[in-house]
C-alpha cells in the first residue's frame, strides 16, 4: 500500500470515529473548536520561534488552534515532525496552511496543484487537517479564467489534498459575492462537496452581501472553517476592521446555525489591525476577541 492511500483510508477512518464519538446530543463545546489566525502579529511570522512564542500567548488567551500563512512554516517543512511535536506538548493544534491560488490564464494548474500537494503533504505531518487557499486574481481582466475553470481547478487541489489527508477549505474574498450572480455560487455548485468545503470570511462579503448571518444559515453544511471577524467603515467607505461586537457584522446570527446543529469544525479569529502589519498589542486585541466570542457562544 503506498502512502496516499494509506493516508486516504486513515482519514476515512478517522472520520468515522470522529462522527462515532460526536453523539447525536453533543453540545457545542463538544462539536466546536476556537482558534485564531496568527496575522495580527504581522504576515508571514518571520522565525519559527517566534511561532511558537504566539502559539504560547493563544493557549493562554484560550485558543485551540491555530491557522498561518504558509510563508510563516514553509522553512521547516523538512523537519515537519518536530513542528508537531512542539505543537503538541503546548496543547494547541495547527489547523492549516494558508495558501494562496492563482487564477490567471498564465498560471500552470499542473503545477500549482503540485505544490499544494507538497504543502498539504508536510503540512498534515505538522498535525494540520486542513488546508486553506484564498484566490489569487490577475491585474488585468483580460489574464482572468472564467468562473468554470476557478471551480476545475480548485476540485483538483481538492482531490490532491485529500490524497495527502488534509480537507481543502476555499477562502471567499469581497468581488465574490458581487453581482447578480454571484460567482460564489457558481463556485458551491460546481465544486465537489467531498473535496472541497469553504473557509467562510464573514467580513470579506461586507458590505456586497449577502448578510453573513443568511449565508451561514444557507451553506453552514459546506463551511468547516469560519473566519471570524468584525468590520466598520471609514468616511472614504473603506472596510477597517474593529472589535468583534463593534462593528457591522451580527456574529450572532453567523454562529447561530452552527450552535443550533450538530455541526463540527473551527470559529478562527482572524483579528487584523494593520495588515500585513503586525497590530501594537496583538494579545490585547485577541483577548477581547476570545472573550467576546465566548460570551455569544457559550465556547
Amino acid at each position: 500500500m503506498d502512502r496516499r492511500t494509506f493516508l486516504q483510508q486513515i482519514s476515512g477512518g478517522a472520520s468515522l470515529l470522529c462522527a462515532a464519538n460526536i453523539l447525536p446530543g453533543a453540545t457545542p463545546q463538544q462539536r466546536i473548536r476556537v482558534g485564531a489566525q496568527t496575522n495580527t502579529w504581522g504576515v508571514p511570522i518571520k522565525t519559527y520561534d517566534h511561532l511558537l512564542e504566539i502559539a504560547d500567548a493563544l493557549v493562554r488567551l484560550g485558543y485551540e488552534g491555530f491557522e498561518t500563512s504558509i510563508s510563516s512554516l514553509e522553512k521547516q517543512a523538512g523537519s515537519a515532525s518536530q513542528c508537531r511535536a512542539a505543537f503538541e506538548s503546548r496543547h494547541i493544534e495547527y489547523v492549516a496552511p494558508h495558501c494562496s491560488v492563482k487564477f490567471a490564464s498564465n498560471a500552470d494548474s499542473a503545477t500549482q496543484v503540485e505544490n499544494l500537494r507538497r504543502t498539504a503533504a508536510y503540512s498534515a505531518q505538522m498535525g494540520a487537517k486542513h488546508l486553506i487557499a484564498s484566490g489569487s486574481f490577475p491585474r488585468n481582466a483580460a489574464d482572468a479564467i472564467t468562473v468554470e475553470q476557478k471551480a476545475n481547478l480548485l476540485n483538483q487541489v481538492g482531490r490532491a489534498c485529500q490524497q495527502e489527508g488534509l480537507k481543502f477549505c476555499y477562502h471567499n474574498h469581497i468581488h465574490e459575492f458581487e453581482g447578480e450572480h454571484p460567482e460564489i455560487e457558481t463556485l458551491i455548485s460546481q465544486t465537489d462537496p467531498k473535496t472541497l468545503w469553504l473557509n467562510y470570511d464573514v467580513g470579506n462579503a461586507y458590505p456586497v452581501g449577502p448578510k453573513p448571518g443568511d449565508f451561514s444559515a444557507e451553506h453552514y453544511r459546506r463551511i468547516l472553517i469560519y473566519h471570524i471577524k468584525d468590520v466598520t467603515q471609514n468616511s472614504a467607505g473603506k472596510t477597517v476592521p474593529t472589535d468583534l461586537g463593534d462593528g457591522k457584522i451580527d456574529l450572532r446570527a453567523v454562529v447561530s446555525p452552527v450552535l443550533k446543529s450538530d455541526w463540527e469544525g473551527w470559529l478562527v479569529v482572524e483579528r487584523e489591525a494593520d495588515y500585513p502589519n503586525a497590530a501594537a498589542d496583538p494579545e490585547g486585541l485577541l483577548k477581547q476577541c476570545r472573550t467576546y466570542l465566548r460570551g455569544i457562544t457559550g465556547i
